[in-house]
């Protein structure tokens, strides 16, 4: 009759030739085969499966898989609080109607509510689908059913750091057979893709790969940023086959150091750039170990260190070595990854990095659109749109703007979505779906945005505390710190556009770098809010009329004293006099100091009160601070004072702006 079955076991369905396209496969092991059999024996009985375990563990992949080798179409759609029961209903008559499979991706993101009144529905589907009905009535409204269609969902475990996940009732539990996955054979699946890629030694390469990787897991710090599982082996892997295509590009064949030297440049540019200085060093000690006889070489993105070098001369900026090897790692993970997430504390350069990169694509006649916002200045519901209750109607929200809008420019326009700000569950676990393989943004009217390769989503943070390890294993990783920006080039950057006499250009650029590393030697800026080069930011603006040695201490104890805990401000601003001066003095008040111009000496604020004609009262205190924010609004500078109730806060600040009405507007 020219049908075709499929059989697994006693479990037998009908082919039904959805169209397919090249899809790429997915490599067949063990526990594929424990899913496949899991699956198709709840299929068999029209039940649902469910497979469950960490993320990156194939989940969602071997369910697409199986429906590819049946014939079905797979409908993924990423779970979350913004999916309500009337949203997911119409989304099952879709699936039930057309025959396809839906995957509902992290379904215990649904809040509770939502979950109990679906369970209801899914039951009355799969009990027409034992029996084989032709219609099947829900929500008082008779359907007609495909019996080929399925329902499946996936699981993250509740609790261990993946937020905003909860048990599933126990009456949807019994709707669908569950099935562990939680260790995928990574060496098999390494050592398959290598093949693919064309690698003559793919078996020694992928064992040494999966070493590394199990090695760096159980020696490196434990960091909430870092993941060594199947994904970031996989994104390893084929930034190994882009090289190795490259080098044959440009050479007849490949020998075998050939490709040994590939993958450790593969494995190092991809990993080190989500490491701590202590942890990169360890890691290519533990490559060298692993490699041995291989040496390490720069990447070889000759074509763009050149256009990072004109970039730095049209943003104004100095070059700067270790920022430009960010860049690439930047670049390199974005051609791997959908999203890249660039990590590192206030001042540290992470815009910067963006700008530069942008810039330099340009540079080389790369279109490149750059949509920018910061997700925690709106509402959840604004940002990602919502669902009117009553009406149904769906209105958009910024980003899912943004999306529509990207996904209708040309394929030669690189695209970047840009969040600036917190990484929060609440609203980046809806964007899973994208971050992944699927590269597909579902949304609660049932529309489905299918990205290209030129679209990327980058985010920009200062940590991942609040990130679960599901969104952490889905993005590249680029960690900035204070080492990654050399005090030094900040320094230049500031003096370059200063008309400051010699005197004073020599004693900035002489006095400053020893000051911090030394001050940073011994500690004083452990605790602070404030990075190092958020620090040189805010203080290299008060220090361009500096004459002395005397005036640049004295204005460096009174700028960056405040930006440290008390408990270390003495020991701060004593350690400078040491190292400027050669002055071991004890100071009777390391707060009140000031700089006496007509003798270039140190003196202090008068010790009397002064009642003004407002009836304040000014303490020494109080007009040594007074005279510091005179100074912040004549630089035009921000400020933030932190003080307990009732200390003067509003009355200093209303004063300094009183003495400077003619230019200030209160």
């Amino acid at each position: 009759d020219g049908s075709v079955s499929v059989k697994m076991v006693d479990a037998q369905f009908e082919y039904t030739y959805e169209y397919q396209g090249n899809i790429s496969k997915l490599v067949h092991t063990t526990l594929t085969d424990k899913c496949y059999l899991t699956l198709t024996q709840a299929a068999r009985l029209g039940f649902g499966g469910n497979p469950y375990g960490p993320a990156g563990t194939g989940k969602t992949e071997s369910v697409k898989a199986l429906g590819a080798l049946l014939g079905r179409q797979v409908l993924v759609f990423n779970c979350d609080e913004g999916l309500d029961a009337d949203s997911l209903m119409r989304i099952m008559i879709g699936i039930i109607k057309s025959g396809a499979w839906g995957c509902f991706d992290e379904f215990n993101r649904l809040d509770e509510t939502t979950l109990s009144l679906i369970s209801l529905q899914i039951s009355i589907i799969q009990h027409a689908l034992r029996n084989k009905s032709a219609t099947v009535t829900l929500a008082g409204r008779e359907v007609s059913l495909d019996n080929n269609s399925g329902i499946f969902i996936t699981l993250n475990p509740a609790g261990k750091g993946y937020g905003g996940r909860q048990k599933l009732p126990e009456n949807l539990k019994q709707l669908f057979r569950p099935v562990l996955m939680s260790k995928p054979d990574d060496r098999e699946i390494t050592q398959v893709i290598l093949h693919c890629e064309g690698f003559t030694k793919a078996e020694e390469i992928g064992q040494k790969i999966v070493t590394l990787f199990g090695q760096a897991r159980s020696l490196l710090s434990h960091q909430q940023h870092y993941d060594f599982g199947l994904r970031a082996i996989k994104t390893v892997v084929g930034s190994c086959g882009s090289s190795l295509r490259k080098f044959l590009s440009l050479n007849q064949s490949a020998s075998s150091n050939d490709e040994f030297q590939l993958a450790v440049n593969a494995v190092r540019l991809n990993t080190r750039c989500k490491l701590t200085h202590s942890d990169a060093i360890r890691f290519d000690e533990l490559i060298k170990d692993i490699f041995p006889n291989v040496e390490f070489i720069s990447s070889g993105r000759d074509d763009i260190l050149s256009a990072l070098q004109d970039a730095y001369n049209k943003l104004n900026l100095v070059f700067d070595e270790m920022q430009s090897s960010k860049c690439i790692e930047l670049l390199e993970q974005m051609e791997q990854r959908m999203g890249v997430v660039i990590v590192g504390p206030q001042s540290s350069g992470k815009t910067t990095l963006i700008l530069l990169l942008k810039c330099a694509l340009e540079t080389m006649g790369v279109k490149v659109r750059h949509d920018w916002f910061n997700p925690k200045s709106m509402p959840r519901n604004q940002l990602l749109g919502q669902i009117d209750v009553d009406t149904r109607q769906w209105s958009d929200g910024l980003l899912t703007n943004i999306a529509q809008s990207v996904y209708n420019e040309s394929s030669d326009v690189h695209c970047w979505v840009h969040s600036d700000g917190d990484i929060d569950p609440e609203w980046v676990e809806s964007l899973n779906s994208v971050l992944d393989d699927n590269h597909l943004l579902t949304l609660p009217s049932g529309w489905r945005i299918q990205f290209g390769d030129n679209v990327h989503f980058i985010f920009e943070t200062h940590d991942l505390q609040f990130a679960s390890p599901a969104t952490i294993s889905r993005m590249g990783i680029i960690l900035m710190s204070d080492r990654d920006l050399d005090y030094h080039t900040c320094i230049q950057q500031h003096l370059q556009y200063q008309s400051l006499d010699s005197h004073a250009l020599s004693l900035i650029e002489t006095t400053l770098p020893i000051i911090i590393n030394e001050l940073q030697a011994v500690g004083c800026f452990e605790k602070s809010a404030k990075s190092i080069p958020g620090i040189l930011r805010n203080t290299l603006p008060f220090l361009d009329g500096i004459t002395s040695k005397t005036e640049l201490t004295v204005k460096l104890a009174q700028i960056i004293g405040p930006m440290v805990p008390e408990d270390r401000r003495e020991m701060l601003i004593r350690k400078m006099f040491q190292i400027v001066m050669n002055d071991d003095r004890m100071y009777k008040n390391y707060n009140l100091l000031r700089y006496n111009e007509s003798d270039d000496s140190t003196g202090y604020y008068s010790d009397q009160y002064v009642q003004t004609k407002d009836c304040l009262t000014l303490t020494p205190s109080m007009n040594a601070l007074t005279d510091l924010l005179h100074e912040y609004v004549i630089k035009d500078q921000s400020f933030i004072l932190i003080a307990p109730a009732g200390s003067g806060k509003r009355c200093v600040t209303i004063r300094t702006c009183k003495m400077l009405l003619y230019i200030t507007s209160l």
